[in-house]
């Protein structure tokens, strides 16, 4: 059965907020000759999301300029882009997150994937409503136009926000599926992709731990070494999401920054992305899951893999 949500925060509101005190001080800490980041960082990584709006409809109040502009004048690297995702609300970061996936020639696929595979019919609404608002276009223009076959049309059912969310699981049914899927894949010369699409974009999470289960029953393999070994490209990399997704999200999200810190260089933007998005939601309980599984804490791992202000930057977002 896949895991209720966990509400578990790092950030929450700030007690004696003043929103035109920050937003002074946001501004004094910007004047002259060079940036004083510190006074930025303390502020902006330790206010919740309805206070950094509140702090950014103040400046542009109080001074005529935006504060996600001025940001990206002042600062640079990575403390520049976690600092300007910290004045945008929670839909409007994510809009414009998949907005800058789709621009250039190619699409940044791990970019979509993470942002519209993990989310829920409602908040599917809410992020197609302000992507419309403020990106121009519709999410699912985008995604039609940014992406191709297979994954074009997963994508595209998800986007209708029509995913049973019962909790109701129909184990005769999931033992018909877990044969379809093995006809589709294991059983045939080629893949038949539909009949994966159809099942991935429309049963509920817990429906697809049952076809898992009953999929052990009738084949050698797992139904993730299935995917891995029949399909290939995003539309595997999309069902292994949902699938991991289905067992724990807040799993999902402490392999995907673990992932982010290993090898060569650091995936800062998947770093800032699930720091930021998930602050107020549950990260909390990421970062057990984090230490639970490897053996370290999230913090640590940060410490290892940053430095300056952008590392202090993202501390303060995990500690709370």
């Amino acid at each position: 059965m896949a895991l209720k949500a966990q509400y578990f925060p790092t950030v929450t509101p700030h007690e004696g907020f003043n929103p035109e005190e920050d937003a002074a001080a946001i501004k004094k800490a910007m004047k002259g000759m060079g940036c004083d980041e510190g006074p930025i960082v303390a502020i902006l990584s330790k206010r919740c999301i309805k206070q950094r709006v509140q702090i950014a409809e103040c400046y542009k109040r109080e001074y005529g300029k935006d504060l996600a502009e001025d940001l990206k004048k002042e600062l640079g690297g990575d403390l520049e882009t976690i600092m300007m995702a910290l004045t945008y609300s929670y839909f409007e970061y994510l809009a414009r997150e998949l907005q800058s996936a789709f621009k250039g020639m190619s699409t940044k696929e791990k970019v979509v994937l993470d942002i519209i595979l993990t989310r829920n019919n409602a908040e599917m609404h809410l992020l197609q409503d302000t992507y419309s608002k403020k990106c121009h276009s519709t999410l699912d223009e985008a995604v039609r136009k940014g992406m191709k076959g297979d994954i074009e049309k997963l994508l595209v059912s998800i986007l209708s926000g029509s995913r049973d969310e019962t909790d109701r699981v129909d184990q005769q049914k999931a033992k018909q599926q877990a044969q379809d899927l093995y006809k589709a894949g294991e059983k045939k010369l080629g893949t038949n992709e539909e009949a994966f699409r159809n099942i991935f974009a429309s049963e509920s999470l817990p429906q697809l731990l049952a076809i898992e289960k009953e999929y052990e029953a009738i084949s050698k393999k797992t139904l993730q070494e299935a995917i891995k070994s029949e399909l290939s490209g995003s539309f595997q990399k999309a069902l292994l999401i949902l699938l991991a997704v289905a067992k724990d999200k807040v799993e999902y999200y402490a392999d995907c920054l673990y992932d982010s810190m290993q090898g060569a260089g650091t995936d800062d933007k998947t770093l800032i992305r699930i720091v930021v998005s998930r602050s107020e939601l549950d990260l909390g309980a990421i970062k057990a899951k984090y230490l639970e599984k490897y053996g370290k804490t999230l913090d640590h791992s940060i410490e290892r893999e940053t430095s300056g202000a952008y590392k202090n930057a993202l501390l303060a977002l995990v500690r709370g």
